[in-house]
């Protein structure tokens, strides 16, 4: 049909505190990324957890760097994930530095409106990258209410519904090279009730507004 998995969520749990921790991390990280290679999966997901603190940009660069290696082994590509709730890594710039620190040419993010937003990065920093850095951006909106800080995954709504600056997003996607795809990501209770169909086709409708209305300007 077409069809394709650009992304599989995620590594847990794959960058422990401990040094004795490592070797079960590992074993669990690489039976993920072989399940999402079974699937076809291009990209898995690096979630730097457990998450803490006091979580420092190099030993994560130093795990990454050996979740890279593994993903080559197992034929899938690993992507640092910043997650906008957390106390650790929340932010664009954190994970961008994780990635860079690990000094491997294969290192790249996924990036989300939605933690970019509820983690305070903001979204001008996203120009400042190159587009192939971004192995995918997952894509979704927020309402104006509950606050900033206040945001759960479940209050993501369809893109172009809330307050977040899609349109404008999309343009600077554009404009670093960004080629990679857009993977529509929410988590509304709402939808779960409805018609799988029925949630895709909207979410496919405005999705492609957003697009239309940033080409458009």
């Amino acid at each position: 049909l077409g069809l394709v998995v650009p992304n599989i969520i995620g590594l847990w749990d794959c960058m422990p505190p401990e040094e004795s921790l490592r070797p079960q991390a590992v074993e669990g990280a690489k039976h993920r990324m072989e399940r999402g290679a079974a699937v076809g999966a291009r990209c898995i997901a690096a979630i730097p957890t457990p998450d803490r603190d006091d979580i420092g940009i190099e030993w994560a660069a130093d795990r990454y760097r050996e979740l890279l290696e593994l993903g080559r082994q197992v034929g899938i590509r690993v992507a640092v994930e910043f997650v906008g709730f957390f106390r650790g890594v929340h932010r664009l710039g954190t994970a961008a530095a994780i990635a860079i620190e690990a000094d491997d040419p294969d290192a790249c993010l996924v990036c989300d409106t939605f933690h970019l937003y509820r983690g305070g990065s903001g979204f001008r920093g996203i120009r400042q990258l190159r587009g192939s850095f971004l192995a995918v951006c997952h894509f979704n909106d927020v309402p104006a209410f509950p606050p900033q800080d206040q945001l759960t995954d479940g209050d993501r709504i369809m893109p172009g519904d809330g307050i977040l600056p899609l349109t404008q997003f999309v343009r600077d996607l554009w404009s670093i090279g960004f080629a990679g795809p857009l993977s529509l990501e929410t988590f509304h209770r709402e939808h779960w009730a409805r018609d799988p169909r029925s949630v895709a086709r909207e979410g496919i409708r405005k999705l492609r507004a957003v697009l239309d209305m940033a080409g458009s300007g």
